[in-house]
């Protein structure tokens, strides 16, 4: 091979490998890994916290993209884990590893329960439902995978403090997205609905700092937590604003116990959509096959291409019979 080929060659790939590595590769110290003489006294298993958005409380007023619905399944893989022999990660009672799907089963219409996400929606690991200490954690894990798409604010302002100059200012300047009064049974509700990105982006109770709204119809949650000098746990999850699924979500953690020994982890967690393709793959590689199949076939039926190669094939045969 000539010398500027190998080069063009050697810089493509660098190119291509470059593209692929994500930021969380260098976050734990890898370098360790393979050494036996790192050994924990005791496993570490973490779970995955959910966003601390989410307040449990005001379930009732979110509102899900109309796919959330009963008998619908939507699965996400488990990419890439590169983690310490004596580090776990934990999605409700399944250790997960790597080609592991995460499937949330929409079990019924989530209007119907709102406030209850624990029993319209369960979590498997593969084919094994994933099991949580109480309802609560439940309904929290589920947000690691589904936001809302819009709030709903229905609040009474007929009592005095409601009706402060100071608390409608607030008001108006917080939340005038699409709002207006309705009336009923003699009282004055103040009705407003927005879509959960402009929520995150706009309120006052959330920490810009970890959500973000991007232009190209994704919101980002990351966070970073230190719950020790070199105990560092870091999460980015990139959410689709029109369906509030999450698209893609990259895990590290990395921890340094009392006699210097490390335990660290890697993660990284995709969508899927038809035949199991990355959501970041058009489903048209596996269409476009199809059709040209499809269309090849037709041709080939009505120009009676079959036949011709079957008489062909004869002809020949008795060719060389002769």
């Amino acid at each position: 091979m000539k010398l500027g080929r190998f080069v063009g060659l050697f810089t493509v790939l660098i190119i291509l490998s470059s593209s692929s590595i994500n930021m969380w590769t260098a976050s734990a110290l890898y370098n360790h890994i393979q050494n036996n003489e790192y050994e924990l006294n005791n496993d570490i298993e973490q779970s995955i916290n959910a966003p601390g958005i989410v307040n449990m409380s005001q379930l009732y007023q979110y509102e899900y993209h109309e796919d959330i619905k009963g008998s619908r399944r939507f699965k996400w893989k488990i990419e890439t884990l590169e983690r310490t022999d004596n580090f776990h990660i934990a999605e409700g009672d399944k250790k997960i590893k790597i080609g592991d799907k995460i499937i949330l089963l929409i079990g019924t219409d989530p209007s119907l329960q709102l406030d209850q996400p624990h029993s319209w929606c369960l979590i498997y690991v593969n084919d094994v439902m994933a099991r949580y200490s109480n309802d609560f954690e439940h309904g929290r894990a589920v947000f690691k995978f589904l936001q809302p798409i819009g709030i709903d604010h229905w609040d009474n302002f007929t009592n005095e403090y409601y009706n402060s100059p100071a608390f409608l200012n607030y008001y108006e300047e917080n939340y005038n997205f699409t709002d207006f009064a309705v009336t009923h049974y003699n009282q004055t509700f103040f009705y407003n609905e927005t879509s959960f990105s402009d929520y995150l982006a706009r309120s006052p109770y959330i920490n810009t700092t970890r959500w973000t709204v991007l232009e190209d119809d994704t919101v980002v949650y990351t966070n970073t937590i230190i719950s020790e000098i070199n105990n560092i746990t870091q999460i980015e999850i990139i959410y689709d604003k029109d369906t509030g699924l999450s698209n893609r979500m990259y895990y590290s953690a990395s921890f340094i116990n009392g006699t210097g020994h490390f335990a660290g982890v890697n993660m990284s967690l995709i969508r899927l959509h038809g035949w199991g393709l990355p959501y970041t793959i058009t489903t048209w590689v596996v269409w476009i096959p199809i059709l040209l199949i499809t269309v090849g076939l037709i041709v080939a039926i009505r120009l009676r291409a079959f036949q011709r190669l079957k008489l062909y094939l004869e002809a020949r045969k008795i060719a060389k019979k002769d």
